[in-house]
């Protein structure tokens, strides 16, 4: 009869980052464990507050029943010459439980026929196996850091109590200690002691009764009601707040409505630092009236109920009255000497001892913004230019020094203070807007000016980090370097932006070379990049062989690799496709291989008479892949390249490719033919190469590329 597992690990409070990355790790520990098992089941629910993890599977069956291919010994072993059965026959009669006539032969894997038994295994009572697969699910999860107490225990938190039931039955696990019961806590103020859970059935409800509201899901929307009714209340709405919405729903247990308010003098300071003094460490909503502007008041989520609401207030706004006035301090302190004043004070503030200050990586970035308006927006380059100088000014701000919540704001205070200093709009904008994007699902800069200084800032963060020996190795990336290579990225493809990384980023390493700035590291920006730009290729559906093909051959402009990555896809799938690739890479293999020095020669310019060619179909080869590489320049030297129109040309020197390898050997006695034909071959293969190095490409679907 199918019946409802219910495991609950108890603990103090966990912390909230923690929770949605162990409940997903508990499921997927369940599922695996119990399909490995073979233990059939229905439907399975996690649940979690901060003080406690949770796991329902509802139709747990026992373990079905399973059939093995057991081999044993050897024929020659397990009998004697006279055909008597010997010990090690025996004893494998005796290990898979069967009688000797009953157990057959079959071949082994030397040749040599083995004894074989076939072994049906019938499952186990669900009540047996569950119990060690629990403790290690329970063992199996993983947090960033963990405590230990009782001198050998380890888990987020310290464990209190564990609950494992299947149906009323407990079964029997141990963990940190502890053995397993029905026992449970409610509320740790309004409802604090032990309760017993008869079946998994009545587990939600029983904690509902002593004010825990154990499903995630439902404590979300109690939260979003309790939100819009609390701001409503205040003639007002909630300012949006997905993340820190997510992240009270694992602080509380049972989520309720708390209305604060403070001084609306304090209205007079910028909207970011008001909600990031509410938000960053008192976890505080913001409210906003119905024209968009904040009113004076806070929502905040106590974890209870009933009484204690006035006293909660009255704690709140104290504590939210200081986080204000510290900002209001740093605020008006700030701003007496203006922004620009600031940049001198980035002269004390090391970026890195062996790439100098903060003020050194400011002026390179204004350097490399400047070059980059050159040739994607000139008209924006006065304001980028400027905003490139004041972007990192912030950094010598009180506001962001103070090592409070307020730090996070760099970039946005700065474009505050810019707007209080008179600077342009423009400007105020770029410096706000150049941190992003911060991850791959943040917006992009709005703005040109915003674009390029982002663009300049990543550029001299990666190629900086390069050449000071601060490399990336396998997972780890303390200086952010990937995410600065997938910001440039992403904003080259999503804003359609022309640029060639690696040829920039060569130019960006010039300015340090010329700062005298030494190089300790020897990591290569040009494999960086194309990782980088391979693992968008991938986001965007491209395939590994068609953006190994395209990478191969001018990796630096993204949009332009994407563009040659949907060309090669589409020809792909025409018919003369793969006749032509038989062809090329017959050509590509016979250049592999050719000596050095005939190499060399084939590279070098041939005299063009039809005399000089020994055969027909030589002079047709040649004269056919000249006009086709003519056909092809055509295509790539328009401002949008056609390389779909390009890769048919190219598909039309199939007959000729064909009728050369018929008519000729290439790899002949003599010198001046065989390096004739080789670089005929290798015009054919360099004019492919204008797009993609095509033997990169399998030789057909699951195989090797050439």
């Amino acid at each position: 009869m199918a019946e409802t597992l219910l495991l609950e690990i108890g603990c103090e409070e966990i912390p909230a980052s923690y929770i949605g990355p162990a409940l997903s790790e508990l499921e997927s520990l369940a599922r695996a464990g119990l399909s490995e098992a073979r233990v059939g089941h229905g439907a399975v629910a996690i649940a979690a507050t901060p003080r406690r993890l949770a796991l329902l599977i509802e139709g747990i069956t026992d373990q079905g029943d399973r059939v093995l291919d057991v081999l044993g010994p050897p024929v020659s072993v397990a009998f004697d010459a006279s055909g008597r059965p010997t010990p090690a026959a025996q004893g494998f009669a005796k290990k898979v439980g069967l009688p000797l006539e009953s157990i057959g032969r079959k071949p082994g894997g030397k040749g040599a026929d083995v004894l074989h038994a076939r072994v049906h295994e019938k499952g186990k009572p669900a009540a047996e196996v569950l119990p060690a697969l629990v403790e290690a699910w329970i063992g199996g999860i993983h947090f960033p850091k963990t405590m230990q107490w009782n001198g050998r225990d380890r888990f987020a938190r310290p464990v209190r109590w564990i609950v494992a039931l299947l149906g009323d039955r407990i079964l029997p696990v141990k963990a940190f200690g502890l053995s397993a019961g029905r026992k449970s806590r409610g509320h740790r103020i309004h409802a604090p002691g032990w309760f017993e859970v008869g079946k998994p059935g009545g587990y939600v409800g029983l904690l509902r009764e002593r004010v825990v509201m154990v499903d995630r899901s439902e404590r979300l929307r109690t939260i979003r009601d309790e939100l819009a009714r609390a701001g409503a209340s205040i003639g007002g709405a909630p300012v949006e707040d997905p993340e820190l919405l997510e992240e009270v729903a694992d602080l509380v247990e049972w989520p309720e409505a708390v209305v604060g308010s403070f001084d609306a003098s304090y209205l007079a300071l910028p909207r970011p630092v008001i909600v990031t003094a509410m938000r960053a460490h008192q976890r505080y909503f913001a409210v906003e009236a119905k024209d968009g502007s904040l009113l004076p008041s806070f929502v905040m989520i106590r974890s209870g109920r009933g009484e204690g609401a006035a006293e909660i207030r009255r704690g709140t706004q104290a504590v939210l009255r200081a986080r204000l006035e510290d900002a209001r301090f740093y605020w008006d302190n700030d701003r007496k000497g203006g922004l620009e004043a600031k940049v001198e004070a980035l002269r004390g503030i090391v970026w890195h001892e062996r790439l100098g200050t903060v003020h050194d990586r400011t002026m390179r970035i204004v350097q490399i913004t400047e070059d980059l308006a050159r040739t994607l927006a000139p008209k924006a380059r006065a304001h980028a230019a400027r905003a490139a100088y004041l972007c990192k000014a912030d950094l010598a701000s009180e506001m962001v020094r103070s090592g409070k919540e307020f730090a996070a704001l760099q970039g946005i205070i700065g474009a505050e203070y810019a707007a209080a200093s008179g600077e342009d709009a423009e400007v105020a904008r770029a410096i706000r807007e150049h941190y992003l994007p911060q991850g791959p699902s943040d917006p992009l800069p709005g703005s040109m000016e915003g674009t390029l200084v982002s663009l300049a800032d990543r550029l001299e963060a990666i190629v900086g980090a390069f050449r000071a020996g601060l490399e990336v190795s396998g997972s780890q990336d303390p200086y952010g370097l990937r995410r600065a290579g997938n910001g440039i990225v992403r904003i080259l493809l999503e804003k359609r932006l022309r640029f060639d990384a690696i040829e920039k980023a060569a130019w960006v390493d010039g300015l340090f070379e010329k700062a005298g700035i030494g190089r300790f590291g020897s990591a290569s920006f040009q494999d960086f990049w194309a990782q980088r730009v391979e693992s968008a290729l991938s986001d965007a559906g491209v395939p590994h062989d068609t953006a190994a093909a395209v990478l191969a051959v001018r990796p630096g402009d993204p949009l332009d690799v994407l563009a040659r990555a949907r060309a090669v896809d589409e020809i792909r799938r025409s018919d003369d496709f793969e006749g032509l690739m038989v062809g090329y890479r017959r050509a590509a293999n016979l250049l592999r291989s050719a000596s050095p020095e005939d190499v060399a020669a084939a590279g070098q310019p041939m005299a063009e008479r039809a005399e000089n060619f020994g055969e027909k179909a030589e002079a047709d080869l040649h004269l056919e892949t000249k006009m086709t590489r003519q056909a092809v320049e055509t295509y790539l030297q328009a401002d949008a390249p056609d390389y779909g129109a390009a890769l048919k040309h190219l598909l039309g020197l199939r007959p000729s490719i064909d009728a050369f390898f018929e008519a000729v050997m290439v790899m002949v006695d003599d010198p001046a033919t065989r390096r004739r034909r080789l670089a005929l071959l290798d015009a054919v293969r360099r004019s492919f190469l204008r797009i993609a190095d095509f033997s990169a490409l399998p030789t057909a679907p699951g195989q090797k590329s050439v």
